[in-house]
């Protein structure tokens, strides 16, 4: 049986553009995010989707009701909100280097991640989350095209769990605004990969 899986980023806020730490603040898109998401739409609405999965933040919401074709029914579950980045939301980069005791940071794909800032989620928890919502999609959508509309690091940690990387090899990549990519299911087993931007579609090493 055949599944197919795409997932896009939602569109730009305001937080993305200063550069802050979003998390678990429900931010609204900024005016240039809906304009871009509204340019995206035609091309997204030439793919038969069975349905669309946000999570309960708006930023993801208001990007798939711009997006989805008509009638394509829109699910929300919080099992894809984005990590909550605790002392950070509502920081910016420079902001986080100035906090004592300081962050601790890893260094993969060339980026560097914050691993442990107070109250916030632990890149173990969003890989749980990502597990289970993959169980989820799976349960409900087998055999189907489903659209799911997420964030950053959730989706880093998702792209990973349906690769069958581990949760700090998922960090390696992230998904920029609007970036659409399709993982292509034979039975339980990834068999294409793909990322589309703005209608231009290329296969994906893996």
């Amino acid at each position: 049986m055949k599944t197919s899986i795409s997932t896009l980023r939602h569109a730009r806020t305001a937080y993305n553009q200063e550069k802050r730490y979003a998390g678990s603040i429900d931010i609204p898109l900024s005016e240039q995010g809906r304009l871009e998401a509204e340019e995206v739409a035609p091309k997204l609405r030439g793919i038969a989707f069975d349905a669309v999965v946000t999570s309960q933040l708006r930023r993801a919401q208001e990007t798939a009701r711009l997006i989805a074709p008509a009638g394509v029914p829109i699910l929300r579950t919080r099992l894809c909100n984005e990590r909550t980045f605790g002392i950070m939301e509502g920081l910016t980069w420079d902001d986080v280097q100035t906090l004592d005791p300081p962050v601790l940071m890893i260094s993969v794909g060339g980026d560097l991640h914050t691993v442990n800032p107070r109250n916030g989620e632990p890149f173990e928890q969003v890989w749980v989350r990502a597990r289970k919502f993959r169980s989820y999609l799976f349960r409900r959508f087998e055999g189907r095209k489903v659209l799911v509309v997420s964030h950053g690091v959730f989706l880093q940690m998702f792209h990973g769990v349906l690769r069958g990387s581990t949760c700090i090899e998922s960090l390696a990549v992230y998904p920029a605004n609007l970036e659409l990519r399709r993982f292509d299911f034979s039975g339980d087993a990834l068999a294409k990969e793909a990322v589309v931007r703005l209608g231009e579609v290329k296969e994906v090493a893996w």
